[in-house]
């Protein structure tokens, strides 16, 4: 779950982060993310890695799964443009 959530961190601010200086990361889209420059997506996995390891109380960070998620992340992502980044990290939480 960890490592989903920290792949997604590197996908969600993208294209919010491109068009202005704030951003509601819960209102980003999957279909952004799969639209947005990398350095975006960089900011994006990175805020989502803190926020999720900080709700589990975790400072714990393994690179490898990060970058495993981050792929599913994006995977998900492209074949659900509709739903927001957030959304789609809880729902490969659900996976096994």
């Amino acid at each position: 779950m960890n490592r989903i959530v920290a792949v997604a961190a590197g996908l969600l601010m993208v294209m919010n982060v491109a068009q202005a200086e704030q951003a509601d990361m819960s209102k980003v889209t999957c279909d952004e993310v799969t639209h947005a420059y990398v350095d975006d997506v960089v900011i994006i996995g990175a805020w989502l890695s803190g926020y999720y390891h900080g709700k589990r109380n975790t400072t714990v960070v393994d690179e490898k799964q990060l970058s495993a998620n981050a792929k599913k992340v994006m995977q998900f992502c492209s074949e659900n443009p509709k739903m927001t980044v957030m959304q789609a990290v809880d729902e490969l939480s659900k996976s096994p």
